[in-house]
């Protein structure tokens, strides 16, 4: 239990620590070197924790006093913040919240302290894997991303050394989220992550940057609000705030309250404004907080959830809620030119699913979600890293411009093949997780359409893009482009990762994945869900594995024997202009000279503003239907 507890610690304190001596004045030197001790040192605890295996950590009810004086420290914070970016609605939300936190503190006067538990089971254990080592990752390339964006960043920009002390401690701020299984400790690192997503976001400082910041303090600041309510309202009904009394206790309107929650910080419509604002951030911060923190808050707590929830009357509204916005979302990310904004609609999506196998309530559904929450992790912090490179070699993140990059950067965009490849083709985990999902919702009609709906869409959205960065023309050699080391080691590994998860997905499944839906649901819960997790594995057949090795065999075909006597020029609209090497310039109307072009298709009926319109609204009626169904 010592050992269990001192790793606890490591991965909640450890980075705190690092974050505080990165604020003290390091310079460029000393700084990577904190930032490479603190991200090897959470993920090894991290991995000496999931070695381990699931166990239960008491604290003394010390930790339970100390969350009384911690708590109202950081709504303070909030409520001055408020002040600082002259919100009312958040310093109203602030106040109401400090109302509680202090009305909480006067009832536990007098009663007997309760100890703080720590629960490792594998959800948890899962989830400080993916904070540990994706996040981690994610920090060692800011290393080099920030060297670059030092030089051309804004004079409004905050310091380096603070963008970093939020890096790191978001690490420590999710891995204590994470762990406890407490409503009032999870509230404070839930607030804690808020604070760091503001001030990562405005890092900036341009006025841009500063409104955005704004937006995601405002929607976090609600959501924090309602986890303060399901607090209190769970402590005035059983007398304690443990998340698994709670649970045990069937208790609606807390679970109601810790839904809401979910959905500001996993950004569901008609949240996701303030997830879309966070792209004017550095690189970094968007990777860290569309793959493995903040949003994945959401995921956690929904999963965390997802036992009693399913059997509320909660669960159809929630399973809807989550299903109409990986629709919608889906949709809005094809009218997107902007690369980081297909990405942050992608992430939306796949967290909406997420949310929707949570409410499934049946083993295959939740083994759905924990298989989308893994893989989803890995390579969306590839792609948006992926993102941030080539944004800041060619001085854009527009798709359109992506045209010929594989000649410009041919090592950065074969690892970006791999992640978008990920996201669709098998035998990688999401598309195994997306048909786990719609074969959970078969008893649920509506469901099942938005999710076949969905994940047609996001094929359209990745076989887009995949055109558009492996179109170019014929060159003989390809030299790698010039990144930082931090940089390229941290996609090379992370590609390395998506690759080994992909042919380790069906032992990945059996060892972690099976047990734990099993564990949460019981073996004869769910009918016919239980076979079909069972029968899940033959889904990722080794042949599908031979597919890919054909695939990869075809590209080094093309790559290493095709010669310039090989390739003919396409036909196009006149007479080919020669010009000393292959091109597409043609002679057109009047004798004179074009280039042809080519350019995705946005189709008018997926406009972003168009989509809104009526997307919006429909989820805030579905979001007051969750609070309708608790009246009798």
């Amino acid at each position: 239990m010592q050992v269990e507890l001192l790793l606890a610690g490591g991965l909640v304190l450890a980075p705190m620590g690092f974050a505080a001596l990165i604020m003290a004045g390091a310079n460029r030197g000393i700084r990577g070197f904190l930032v490479l001790a603190a991200t090897a040192l959470t993920m090894a605890a991290g991995v000496a924790l999931a070695y381990r295996g699931p166990t239960t950590i008491q604290l003394p009810p010390l930790f339970g006093t100390l969350a009384q004086g911690i708590e109202p420290l950081i709504i303070l914070i909030v409520i001055a913040l408020g002040f600082l970016t002259r919100s009312r609605m958040v310093r109203l939300m602030g106040a109401a919240q400090l109302a509680l936190a202090i009305a909480g503190t006067a009832a536990a006067q007098g009663g007997e302290p309760h100890p703080l538990t720590l629960t490792v089971d594998w959800l948890s254990i899962v989830m400080v894997l993916v904070v540990s080592v994706i996040g981690g990752l994610i920090a060692v390339y800011a290393i080099g991303y920030m060297n670059n964006h030092e030089r051309h960043a804004p004079k409004t920009a905050a310091s380096t050394n603070r963008f970093f002390f939020f890096i790191v401690a978001f690490l420590g701020l999710m891995n204590g989220l994470v762990l406890v299984d407490d409503l009032k400790w999870l509230s404070i690192f839930w607030e804690g992550t808020t604070l760091c997503s503001f001030f990562l976001i405005g890092h900036d400082g341009t006025d841009e940057a500063r409104v955005c910041a704004r937006r995601a303090l405002l929607i976090n600041t609600f959501g924090g609000l309602a986890m303060s309510l399901a607090g209190s309202v769970a402590y005035a009904w059983g007398g304690t705030e443990s998340i698994a009394h709670m649970m045990a206790g069937g208790a609606v309107l807390p679970l109601a309250l810790l839904s809401l929650a979910t959905m500001t910080k996993s950004a569901q419509l008609p949240f996701q404004s303030w997830l879309l604002g966070a792209m004017v951030a550095p690189t970094p911060v968007s990777a860290l907080l569309h793959s493995s923190t903040m949003v994945k808050a959401g995921s956690y707590l929904i999963l965390r959830l997802a036992p009693a929830l399913g059997a509320s009357p909660l669960a159809p509204v929630v399973a809807v809620a989550g299903a109409f916005t990986f629709v919608a979302t889906s949709a809005l990310a094809i009218g997107q030119s902007n690369g980081k904004k297909v990405l942050a609609y992608s992430t939306i999506a796949n967290l909406g699913l997420i949310a929707t196998c949570a409410a499934l309530h049946s083993p295959l559904a939740y083994a759905a979600a924990l298989t989308l929450l893994v893989f989803h992790a890995i390579s969306k912090a590839l792609l948006f890293l992926c993102v941030g490179t080539i944004e800041q070699t060619i001085g854009s993140r527009h798709i359109e411009d992506m045209s010929g990059i594989l000649y410009k950067m041919p090592v950065t965009t074969i690892i970006a093949i791999v992640g978008m490849a990920s996201m669709i083709v098998p035998p990688f985990g999401m598309l195994i997780g997306k048909w786990m999902a719609i074969e959970s919702s078969v008893h649920t009609p509506l469901v099942m359409l938005l999710l076949i709906a969905g994940s047609a869409l996001t094929i359209f959205i990745w076989a887009k893009w995949l055109g558009r960065i492996t179109t170019a023309s014929y060159h003989p050699v390809y030299q790698a482009e010039k990144v930082s080391p931090w940089m390229m080691s941290v996609l090379g590994l992370l590609g390395l990762g998506v690759l080994t998860a992909s042919v380790a997905a069906l032992p990945i499944y059996r060892a972690v994945v099976v047990p734990f839906s099993v564990s949460a649901f019981g073996r004869v819960s769910g009918g016919a869900a239980v076979p079909l997790l069972d029968a899940a594995e033959t889904f990722m057949a080794w042949p599908m594995l031979v597919l890919l090795g054909a695939v990869i065999l075809a590209g080094l075909t093309a790559a290493f024997f095709v010669r310039s006597n090989h390739v003919r020029l396409p036909f196009l609209c006149g007479e080919n202009v020669e010009d000393g090497e292959l091109s597409y310039r043609f002679r057109g109307p009047m004798d004179g000279l074009d280039t042809a072009m080519l350019t995705s298709y946005y189709p008018p009926i997926f406009a972003e503003r168009r989509i809104t319109l009526w997307a919006n609204p429909i989820a805030i009626l579905v979001i007051l239907t969750l609070f309708g169904v608790i009246v009798p």
